[in-house]
């Protein structure tokens, strides 16, 4: 029989289950709305059949002129294939929700996409509160200027995937490879070539699964703070994290945006560490597209939306809130439990 604070913890549990599911359900929700605002819409349709700019080698001053509708339809199809990856992380959202009402699994959120709304939530709600204390101190975090709604959209979509390819996948990913070969050397020495090659594609694409292939800590079995991240993959989520919070601020953002853009380089990299390349452009993307194509659909009255966006955004906060409570509390209760332990005197 279990005991009241297992009882508690796993009512506790459910709860969050619950409001993380309806979270999922919006990013659903919201992916459709994006085809509808953009492809039902008499500025929608005008906007799509324009062309816009884009640099297709990233870093070299190459500049291609493409077709504004076919362009947003390749960046949803990568949305929705990240989330087919997240869906299918580890094991499928459907077998941790079975395992976790069968009682066979405790934590349900080690999936990618049933933890993504705790994840996003409290880095909502932590930018809220930064962003709060900045302006109270006198620390703007003016955006630039994006053209049209439409034209803004689309540069925010845009910036979940190439942002992260730049700042995250790029830099983090060409370390896990030197790194990772160089290790692999010597705890397995009897890789062939090509399981040498499927393991360095593996380190960008997930990177814990290639650092168990070649037989390091990963976060899955280690945790973040228990070895599963190196001292040298700790430096690379601050520096990339730290160039990510001043770029927004050489492109046109206040200086109040540096450090909450930051703090989320570090959330995204880590993410990318323990769950793969479809988890920073995830969080990127729901702080990109999620709430601008409610806001959008909400400007043309589409029947509904109004009262979706609005508890789509308490959702988010509701949970945000609850979830940094819960921290404050376990975290206060497991410090109390270690002042009792050295208050109380030997022999006793």
């Amino acid at each position: 029989m279990n005991s009241l604070p297992e009882m508690l913890q796993r009512y506790f549990l459910a709860f969050i289950l619950i409001i993380a599911l309806f979270i999922i359900f919006t990013y659903i929700v919201s992916m459709g709305l994006g085809i509808l605002v953009l492809f039902s819409t008499v500025e929608g349709l005008e906007f799509s059949r324009g062309s816009v700019m884009i640099y297709p080698l990233l870093f070299i001053a190459v500049e291609v002129n493409v077709n504004a509708g076919l362009y947003f339809l390749l960046l949803w199809w990568i949305f929705a294939l990240c989330f087919a990856a997240a869906w299918k992380f580890r094991e499928s959202l459907l077998t941790q929700i079975k395992g976790f009402l069968s009682k066979t699994k405790e934590n349900p959120f080690s999936n990618n996409l049933l933890a993504m709304p705790l994840i996003t939530s409290m880095l909502f709600v932590a930018t809220i509160v930064l962003h709060f204390l900045q302006s109270q101190s006198g620390l703007p975090t003016g955006a630039p200027s994006f053209g049209d709604p439409f034209s803004a959209f689309l540069k925010f979509s845009r910036a979940a995937v190439v942002e992260e390819i730049i700042f995250r996948i790029i830099p983090i990913g060409a370390f896990l490879i030197t790194y990772i070969s160089i290790v692999g050397k010597s705890t397995r020495p009897y890789f062939s070539g090509i399981q040498r090659l499927k393991t360095c594609i593996l380190a960008v694409l997930l990177p814990d699964k290639a650092k168990e292939r070649v037989g390091l800590r990963t976060v899955g079995e280690s945790g973040l703070f228990g070895g599963g991240l190196t001292v040298a993959e700790w430096v690379m989520v601050a520096f990339t994290a730290s160039l990510f919070g001043f770029a927004h601020y050489y492109g046109g953002w206040q200086i109040g945006k540096i450090l909450p853009a930051a703090l989320s380089g570090v959330v995204f990299a880590v993410a990318y560490l323990y769950y793969g390349v479809q988890a920073p452009i995830l969080l990127h993307w729901f702080f990109n597209y999620y709430f601008t194509v409610f806001g959008l659909s909400s400007d043309f009255h589409f029947a509904g939306i109004d009262a979706m966006y609005s508890l789509t955004f308490l959702a988010n906060l509701f949970l945000g809130v609850i979830l940094w409570l819960s921290v404050a509390i376990f975290g206060l209760i497991a410090l109390l439990g270690k002042f009792e332990k050295k208050t109380i005197p030997l022999g006793s």
